[in-house]
């Protein structure tokens, strides 16, 4: 990096004279500080942060030194711009610290219905874990989804994004309906739009924007993706009760039942976990019902032994 050019840039940044090129390249250089969470600075951060670091520069280029300028201003900037950096990133880190979360559970077997503070609906699925603010003050109204599945219906806000926070991904929407599924035993995090337009980043880089219809799939292990075309209707069909299952791998199936009864679902032999299942599961079902309904799938059995089944 040129740092005198850099220090130039920087400086047309905070005085709001740099062109779009100058400014993607200042944004790029202050992400590369952070992580995955704190991906995207808001306008009235911009503003706070714009202040401070002013009078950082003007009381670092206030005095003319008489060394060596060719050595000590790039020794300077350096120092300066470790500085700035170090300075986004406490600023931002004093800012999360500030939110105050209420966090969600949900047993086996069932689903939650909630209200947000901004007047977004959220649904939660089987065994979740979700933190919500208590209010949506800030710039963003962030929704941290520590393990399960969420569908919401997002009220519209122009100038106040909304997010749901993976692990591994970060979802920004301004209103719009959408399902996130980031059950950890499924090693993967997909992203479905039933309504509106969605931003899926990893990384601080956005991988795709979602429209109706289309879903994001997430390796969570080979930080890869791919877009698949949906039934939008199936996969929000869990908060009414019916979950649909196409061409499912075991795994998603033990999730599901999982999900439903509190049963640990476990294949035999390679062989079985090699299946596929297309079907409904209803909530409303018994577990026996459900099981006999997976094992005509195949043509295989089942036993139980306490919370755990084996198909066979």
């Amino acid at each position: 990096m040129d740092i005198k050019k850099f220090r130039n840039k920087l400086q047309r940044y905070l005085k709001g004279t740099s062109n779009e090129t100058e400014s993607a390249i200042v944004e790029a250089w202050y992400r590369s500080y952070q992580s995955a969470e704190e991906a995207e600075i808001s306008a009235p951060e911009k503003e706070a942060i714009k202040n401070a670091i002013r009078q950082k520069i003007n009381g670092a280029t206030a005095t003319p030194v008489k060394l060596n300028w060719a050595r000590y201003s790039i020794a300077a900037s350096l120092v300066l711009v470790s500085g700035i950096a170090l300075f986004f990133y406490n600023f931002k880190k004093r800012s999360s610290e500030n939110i105050v979360y209420t966090t969600l559970h949900t047993k086996a077997g069932e689903v939650k219905e909630v209200t947000l503070p901004d007047s977004s609906v959220m649904w939660v699925n089987s065994l979740s874990t979700v933190r919500v603010p208590v209010s949506f003050d800030g710039a963003v109204r962030n929704v941290l989804l520590d393990e399960g599945e969420v569908f919401l219906q997002v009220k519209h806000k122009t100038t106040q994004p909304f997010r749901v926070n993976t692990g591994l991904l970060q979802v920004q929407v301004l209103g719009t309906s959408f399902n996130v599924n980031a059950y950890a035993a499924l090693k993967r995090t997909s992203v479905a739009v039933a309504t509106g337009k969605v931003a899926v980043i990893a990384g601080g880089k956005t991988l795709s924007f979602l429209t109706p219809g289309q879903q994001l799939m997430f390796d969570n292990q080979t930080q890869t993706h791919k877009l698949n075309n949906i039934d939008v209707s199936a996969t929000q069909s869990w908060k009414d009760g019916d979950t649909y299952l196409t061409q499912a791998n075991f795994d998603e199936l033990a999730v599901v039942v999982k999900n439903l009864y509190g049963l640990k679902l476990k294949a035999a032999n390679p062989e079985v976990a090699r299946y596929q299942f297309t079907m409904r599961l209803r909530r409303n079902v018994s577990a026996d019902e459900a099981l006999k309904v997976i094992s005509l799938m195949h043509n295989t059995h089942f036993k139980k032994e306490g919370n755990e089944v084996v198909l066979y």
